[in-house]
């Protein structure tokens, strides 16, 4: 039997169990005494330690000091210490009850005595009335005082075992802290909880399994989110959660508990401070709950909500990792998808250790297929917190990384270049790729099965609002199911996992602006298409992938011109010349999206040119008569400005009228026409001014007096519409 301590220094305090409130023991629900029930360990915990300090200095207290009433704990009934040397996993050593200060007690059906228990008499008097009861608050009244285990262990490394025993009446224990000077190493997954009776007052359920820093370890159970949403159900009376721990052989898992499944290449998630063999390994939780008058723990007996936000947290301390992308290729060798990988918090069948994974019936999750992924969001390190949600538990838990994702693709009807749209209803496709790994080297590869996609889920928000994160979804949502009859756990490939594309879906953003689609697919084993995210110190967020989509509405706007340079000659049968070298000069503006086209200049869809400032471009005159110059202004939206227009005519001068100065004369000749001397009049202009007509002689030549006539003059001729080049003469 241990002995009361005095007051230590201890180097290290080690959270064993967290409190257990009173209340009647499972074996006696109808409220009567029964000292007859056999022991029953309803608390256990394995840990590991190495004591290279001397003396050993190890004392139980209920709180992380000594020395003072606080300190105090209580137990009903009693203590059993198990100490093994060495840390093989095992433990084989004679339970010890460590209890001293308290009552006696004996158990009539084990015909075991048990000197002390660790609470006074006058606990027995007046635990009737204690019920519902932190015990942690009358410790300093009913418990014993700290109990010194020292002599218990040995120099160097091994293991202790506490387990918690009640012997039926009432049931009840305070915190208990192990401070000592030894080193705590990790537990052995050893571990047995009982949580504490579900009420609307105590919807939290934390079991830290191992408090060590840089080893912590613990799993939540938390009903607060669906008591808020009010899906749950009024809680049966006297339901308690029960959680017990397992340590998995990290280099087993592949092969003995996701074989055959989607998860068959992941890897579990290191528990620095769970033990397998001695060496860091994989946490395996059972989550079970009694209820009512049930003495057997079963997950189907835990609270069960309306909605899947009853929450679920693993939180450890554990080693780094990365989430490497997949490549894969196609049958003749060229690259294929590339996919994703992402992380998982499986829940399975209560007891799953390997083999077999189906739901318990009861919990009418029978026809899902196990494991089923619930993973919500994952964060860390320091400490690294996976966590799930569902409606009810079934009821084995275990993190997950290397997860491997489906791939999903967003198109867009009529988008342009840099994701832009011209209308505020955009039309949209999504299709997911389950993975297909036949092509990888992957670990696990071989063994893989696709889960059939299940649905795809989209939403769209402004880009520059607060993303809806997975823990939090929008409620404006769109869930498309696949309309696919999900697996028997029987056989997981029958129907096969293939493409699922959505019908074309209409999206409405209430104004222009840059929006995000956010969207996740999601597969019958329950794993969506999460993006894992790790910044630049390690630590790793959860996200929605997001698809950019852009909306601009609003016509571009010619601002400026068309203006020709140089202006028009005002010639006498039109503006310019054929041949002539003219200029446009013009100017766009946009309200968004930007100015990609403004006249003959272009801009990169890219470079959102709101304004393109004075541009300028050649003006054609190649050929001749009345012309029209059009400038249009196309933004990176697809949006077209109305056009912006000047007139302008281009003439040719005729080389077969030449203007010859004949003393006092003016002679016009006209070349013949198809062999004919041509005929008619002739127009002389001074300028742009008619000046005289005269009539073609039968030679083709017309004279035009020059009486009056004092200067020089720009003297041009004009015969059937056509122009002489002009000349320049002075009388």
């Amino acid at each position: 039997m241990a002995l009361v301590c005095p007051a230590m220094t201890a180097q290290n305090s080690i959270t064993v169990f967290t409190p257990v409130y009173v209340r009647l023991a499972p074996s006696n629900t109808s409220g009567q005494p029964n000292k007859n029930s056999p022991p029953v360990d309803f608390n256990t915990s394995t840990v590991n330690l190495n004591c290279a300090a001397t003396p050993i200095q190890a004392v139980l207290t209920s709180t992380p000091s000594t020395g003072t009433t606080n300190a105090n704990l209580l137990v009903d009934n009693y203590i059993n210490l198990t100490v093994t040397p060495g840390i093989s996993g095992t433990t084989g050593g004679t339970p010890v009850d460590i209890c001293g200060g308290g009552t006696s007690t004996s158990s009539s059906s084990s015909g075991t005595e048990h000197s002390q228990e660790c609470y006074n008499s006058g606990f027995s008097s007046a635990v009737g009335n204690l019920v519902g009861l932190d015990p942690d608050n009358f410790v300093g009244t009913y418990g014993v005082a700290p109990l010194d285990i020292s002599s218990y262990l040995v120099a160097g490394q091994q293991q202790a075992r506490f387990d918690l025993v009640n012997l039926g009446d009432y049931l009840a224990s305070s915190s208990l802290y192990l401070n000592t000077n030894c080193t705590q190493l990790g537990v052995s997954g050893q571990v047995n909880f009982t949580g504490n009776t579900i009420s609307t007052t105590n919807l939290t359920q934390n079991y830290p399994i191992d408090s060590t820093p840089s080893q912590k370890f613990k799993f939540i159970y938390d009903l607060s989110q669906a008591q808020t949403a009010g899906s749950l159900p009024p809680l049966t009376s006297g339901t308690v959660p029960y959680i017990t721990d397992n340590s998995v052989d990290p280099t087993t898992f592949q092969t003995t508990l996701v074989l055959n499944t989607s998860f068959a290449t992941s890897s579990c998630m290191i528990h620095t401070g769970e033990l397998f063999n001695g060496l860091p390994a994989c946490t395996l939780y059972t989550l079970e709950c009694t209820s009512g008058t049930s003495t057997t723990p079963s997950g189907a007996q835990c609270p069960v909500s309306s909605l899947p936000n009853e929450l679920f947290q693993d939180v450890f301390d554990g080693p780094s990792f990365t989430l490497p992308d997949i490549s894969t290729t196609t049958k003749n060798g060229s690259p294929g998808p590339t996919f994703h990988e992402g992380i998982g918090f499986l829940m399975a069948s209560e007891g799953w250790i390997g083999g077999p994974c189906t739901f318990d019936p009861a919990s009418g999750l029978q026809d899902l297929p196990c494991p089923q992924n619930l993973l919500a969001s994952f964060s860390g390190p320091g400490l690294y917190t996976s966590s799930g949600s569902t409606s009810h538990p079934n009821s084995t838990f275990i993190p997950v990384t290397g997860v491997p994702e489906d791939l999903t693709t967003v198109t867009v009807q009529n988008q342009h270049p840099g994701n832009w749209v011209n209308t505020r209803s955009p039309i949209v496709t999504l299709s997911s790729q389950p993975p297909v790994l036949t092509s990888t080297k992957l670990p696990g590869a071989t063994s893989f099965i696709a889960s059939p996609i299940l649905s795809i889920t989209y939403g769209i928000s402004s880009a520059s609002s607060v993303q809806p994160t997975p823990s939090t979804p929008a409620p404006t949502d769109t869930t498309v199911p696949s309309g696919v009859t999900c697996p028997l756990q029987a056989n997981p490939s029958d129907p096969p996992a293939v493409l699922f594309a959505t019908p074309n879906e209409t999206l409405t953003v209430p104004a222009d602006g840059n929006y995000l689609v956010h969207y996740f697919a999601e597969d019958c084993a329950g794993t969506k298409e999460y993006q894992f995210t790790q910044d630049l110190s390690s630590s790793w967020s959860t996200s929605y992938y997001t698809y950019p989509i852009n909306v601009d509405t609003v016509l571009p706007v010619v601002s400026t011109g068309p203006t020709l340079s140089p202006a028009a000659d005002t010639l006498i049968l039109g503006d310019y010349i054929q041949g002539q070298s003219v200029t446009a000069s013009y100017s766009c503006t946009d309200d968004r999206s930007g100015v990609i086209t403004c006249g003959t200049s272009t801009f990169s869809p890219t470079s959102t040119t709101l304004n393109t400032g004075q541009l300028s471009s050649s003006v054609n005159t190649s050929k001749t008569g009345a012309q029209v110059y059009n400038v249009q202004a196309v933004d990176a939206a697809g949006n077209q400005s109305s056009i912006k227009s000047v007139n302008y005519t281009v003439i040719a001068y005729d080389p077969g009228i030449q203007i010859t100065q004949q003393n006092s004369k003016i002679d016009v000749s006209v070349s013949p026409i198809s062999g004919h001397p041509a005929t008619g009049f002739v127009e002389l202009y001074l300028g742009i001014a008619p000046y005289q007509s005269a009539k073609l002689t039968g030679s083709g030549v017309a004279h035009f007096s020059t009486s009056g006539l004092h200067g020089t003059y720009t003297v041009s001729a004009v015969y059937s519409g056509n122009l002489s080049a002009p000349v320049t003469l002075t009388f």
